[in-house]
């Protein structure tokens, strides 16, 4: 059998080759990889201020449990809407946000000519309380961020409870070293909510009466205010879950069902909280919300 022989010629190093094109390969892989991790953490670095709720332990709401809020959902349609011969569209656990800007937790069901905000106990599961309103009374539909007055105090009481907290935390969990970074003047930056909100308006207009508007007590508000629930944020699961708590998806059903000489208006929906002391421990507690805490839940 006869030898096949190559070329004359000069040799060629194939193995450095491939040692050379093997560090390219790993000196790009590398500088990618770098890139990547830096545009992740500029990423978070950016969007974690602004996700709310930050500090929440979603395990303590009890609407975190398994099928907590598809039993309040079959409750609720039996005996508010089926009862009344009507036909549901759509169901939500959202947040209410009150006159008084104190954050509540509600069971909010579409039907094909009534809206429901119910208050549900979720630990005794039945209805406490609700209120209903005829789609054909609403005239006024406006979706935007919820924001403060210029005036008001609340985002600055919110940054310096939120300055003070995050230093506790460092000292209780002896973090010494981070005690001095946790007391920086970034921590006591005043604190605005990032939260898109609805407000669905049925008062043609008409200012509030400072009867009503100075009230604490006042019920027959003709508005209701809504943001998505702390859950939609950290409930884990798919994005069938997820949109149970999205007030952006309650808003898109809700539109299909308005009359026709309702307005719908995208602009900022303002909190009239000048002070905000009352509702600054009542948010930050999470009291509007059914939660465990303790020997003590409600």
């Amino acid at each position: 059998m006869e030898e096949t022989c190559l070329d004359d010629g000069p040799a060629a190093n194939f193995e450095t080759a491939t040692l050379e094109i093997s560090k390219d390969i790993d000196t790009i892989k590398s500088t990618t990889e770098g890139s990547d991790d830096t545009t992740k953490q500029d990423s978070s670095s950016r969007n974690v201020c602004n996700v709310p709720f930050r500090h929440i332990d979603v395990h303590t709401f009890f609407t975190d449990r398994n099928e907590v809020v598809e039993r309040a959902i079959h409750d609720c349609t039996e005996r508010l809407i089926k009862e009344n011969n009507e036909e549901l569209v759509g169901s939500w656990l959202l947040t209410e946000i009150s006159l008084w800007d104190t954050e509540k937790e509600r069971l909010v069901l579409l039907a094909t000519k009534t809206l429901y905000s119910v208050k549900y106990d979720f630990i005794s599961l039945k209805i406490l309380d609700y209120n209903h309103v005829p789609l054909l009374l609403l005239d006024t539909v406006v979706t935007g961020e919820l924001i403060y007055p210029s005036a008001s105090l609340a985002p600055r009481l919110s940054g310096l409870a939120e300055g003070v907290s995050s230093i506790i935390q460092c000292a209780v969990r002896q973090e010494w070293s981070s005690v001095a970074g946790c007391s920086g003047l970034t921590q006591f930056e005043p604190r605005k909510r990032h939260m898109l909100g609805m407000r669905l308006m049925w008062n043609r207009g008409q200012p509030l009466p400072l009867i009503k508007k100075w009230n604490p007590f006042a019920k027959d508000i003709p508005w209701l205010t809504y943001a998505s629930h702390p859950l939609f944020w950290y409930k884990a699961g798919t994005e069938v879950i997820k949109t149970r708590f999205d007030v952006e998806v309650f808003h898109s059903m809700l539109k299909n069902l308005l009359p026709h000489e309702c307005n719908v208006v995208n602009t900022p929906i303002i909190i009239e909280n000048y002070c905000g002391v009352g509702a600054l421990v009542h948010n930050r507690n999470g009291l509007g919300f059914f939660k465990i805490r303790g020997k003590v839940s409600f």
